[in-house]
């Protein structure tokens, strides 16, 4: 954050109305430059002034210095091998949620993971681990899957989840992931098209493992987190591409890596806000979806 003193500061927010765009931009770049830790002050600004185009800057101001935040953590978090995928599928709520409170969101999943904790022991099978799962999130904590409500952004914010215990098949799986991962479940996520499931592995997974896409002998049983979970076989996955008219491919039977998780997350919610007419946040992130690298492969929407 650039320092600048009181009354520079209302010098700036006064010539933001300037008819100049050289002016303009001058003024908007030093705004811009305070950063997240100057949002308070711009929007106090907001507030006090009357003046309607300098208040329609000051939100278009600020929208660009959380965006920009936002964008730059994700990179950081590409950066550092995308292994915390709670903090990915955070960053993601962040772009709709500014405001969010990440240690409330981090406070309301670790007293879940907790509770999962207390009832698996060593003694239990893959199947009753995933029992135990399925009976904590499902009936103890009541969470549920909407299939029918498929253009509602909402739906995958995992703060959302939280909230209101609805989501769709991807926020539910990110979820069920994150409490895997804490309690040290081999349990990852896997693309189908226009559908999240998941898979209880043999063993746990090596991101080199994960990267390569093939790993369907490592696969026990899938679960299905819009239906409590339920663990169902491999030609169930290959009965439902039939349904869809889909060829068959190994990554449809194969545990994927949280970078592959969070970028469906981004494309679905950009879908959803494009065919919703929310242009503006479509466009914004298509920006965070072209930061990863792209490959010729089919991303499901909700």
């Amino acid at each position: 954050m650039q320092e600048v003193s009181e009354n520079e500061f209302k010098a700036l927010i006064t010539l933001l109305d300037d008819n100049d765009n050289e002016v303009y931009s001058h003024v908007s770049n030093k705004l811009f430059s305070l950063g997240v830790e100057g949002i308070p002050l711009l929007e106090s600004a907001w507030e006090t002034s009357e003046n309607q185009l300098i208040q329609k800057r000051l939100e278009d101001l600020i929208n660009k210095i959380q965006f920009s935040n936002v964008k730059d953590r994700l990179i950081k978090w590409i950066a550092k091998g995308s292994e915390d995928l709670l903090e990915g599928a955070l960053i993601i709520s962040k772009f709709q949620y500014p405001e969010l409170d990440e240690f409330k969101v981090t406070q309301k999943i670790d007293s879940i993971s907790k509770t999962i904790w207390i009832e698996l022991n060593p003694a239990l099978s893959a199947l009753e681990e995933a029992h135990v799962m399925n009976h904590i999130l499902f009936q103890l904590h009541g969470f549920f899957g909407h299939q029918s409500q498929q253009l509602d952004p909402d739906l995958g914010y995992i703060s959302n989840l939280l909230d209101s215990k609805k989501g769709n098949s991807l926020s539910l799986g990110i979820l069920y992931l994150i409490l895997a991962q804490k309690n040290e479940l081999p349990i990852y996520g896997i693309n189908l098209p226009y559908h999240f499931i998941m898979c209880y592995c043999r063993k746990h997974l090596t991101e080199e493992e994960l990267s390569a896409a093939n790993q369907e002998k490592s696969v026990q049983f899938y679960l299905n987190p819009l239906n409590k979970g339920i663990a169902f076989s491999r030609s169930e996955i290959t009965h439902y591409l039939e349904q869809m008219k889909m060829k068959s491919h190994v990554k449809f039977y194969s545990p994927c890596n949280n970078l592959e998780i969070i970028k469906t997350l981004i494309y679905n919610q950009l879908s959803c806000y494009d065919q919703t007419g929310n242009i503006d946040k479509a466009h914004q992130l298509k920006e965070l979806f072209d930061l990863f690298q792209h490959e010729d492969d089919d991303l499901i929407e909700e």
